[in-house]
């Protein structure tokens, strides 16, 4: 016979896990419409949220600064964020994100420092993969992550190739 403490122990793991599943399956479903996890199957990204934190900023407030550890790959899921750097107490905009953008990836590859800032221009929503938790996904489900650095490979590729294009004109 079943120990009643144990009975109730599951009974509210399996209510929290019900808890998430309509925030989780929204979350598998946005990851779909990022370019860099297009191409993963739905059980993929399934996976791949189990790796994913998810951080609130304020309007107002650094996601980090130029110069800090650079260890974190950040998606932006809602908001808007300035990306700058600081010249003279000015503020010089190298760029604006929005919801699907996604930055912090030099990190990924390299042992180098943040090389801008990034503050929230509104309240927003940012989905955070470390280095490790990636590296981590990857090992264990080197399928989708061959998916995920090809895309990114990609990506990269082809900021190369538009930043050449600017500087040409």
């Amino acid at each position: 016979m079943l120990n009643p403490k144990k009975k109730d122990l599951r009974t509210k793991v399996k209510d929290e896990e019900e808890k998430h599943l309509p925030e989780e399956k929204e979350l598998i479903k946005f990851l779909s419409n990022v370019a860099l996890f297009g191409k993963l199957t739905r059980n993929e990204r399934r996976n791949l949220v189990k790796y994913i934190y998810i951080r609130k900023f304020k309007i107002g407030e650094m996601i980090f600064k130029k110069n800090y550890p650079n260890v974190v790959f950040y998606i932006l899921k809602e908001g808007e964020l300035k990306v700058f750097l600081e010249k003279n107490d000015e503020e010089l905009e190298l760029n604006r994100l929005h919801p699907l953008d996604f930055f912090g990836e030099i990190g990924l590859f390299l042992d180098h420092s943040r090389t801008a800032t990034v503050k929230a221009v509104e309240d927003s929503v940012l989905l955070a993969i470390s280095k490790r938790d990636l590296r981590d996904f990857i090992a264990r489900f080197p399928r989708a992550g061959v998916k995920i650095l090809y895309k990114m490979g990609e990506i990269l590729c082809n900021h190369v190739i538009n930043l050449n294009k600017k500087i040409n004109i």
